[in-house]
């Protein structure tokens, strides 16, 4: 079964994560704390596992968060770095690129195909980059 994640969610996720309370992430994500909270609400449903434990302190993250959390870091830290890398089509227009997390990424299908790998292969630990040199046409 295939889940459709939004890289927006599971940055939200990191977030909440990092903030420990839902308001605290939301004022940080400049997002309703309510929408924030539907928003892993909605996650947790998709990936069937609750993530945060809700207490009236804030948030912590459940074991199973702990772990895919973990994971999602790393993955997100993966494409951040290998978008950095791309080069532009234009050199002279290289000052004008930027690449923001938060915007970019959720149109982004690397993490849709990376979460229909893990469902069929749920015991990978790690990814490895690997990128291709370019060879310029003969």
């Amino acid at each position: 079964m295939r889940r459709s994640i939004q890289l927006l969610t599971l940055h939200c996720a990191i977030v909440v994560t990092e903030e420990g309370s839902f308001l605290r992430a939301s004022r940080r994500l400049r997002i309703h704390h309510s929408a924030l909270s539907r928003r892993i609400k909605d996650l947790e449903l998709r990936l069937g596992v609750t993530l945060f434990e809700r207490h009236p302190g804030g948030v912590r993250a459940t074991a199973a968060g702990v772990t895919f959390l973990a994971k999602i870091r790393r993955i997100l830290k993966d494409l951040d770095d290998t978008l950095q890398e791309i080069e532009p089509a234009d050199p002279a227009k290289s000052e004008e690129r930027s690449v923001r997390s938060d915007t970019l990424l959720c149109n982004c299908a690397f993490l849709n195909a990376v979460v229909g790998f893990l469902d069929k292969d749920p015991d990978v630990t790690d990814f490895i980059e690997f990128l291709r040199k370019r060879h310029p046409a003969p």
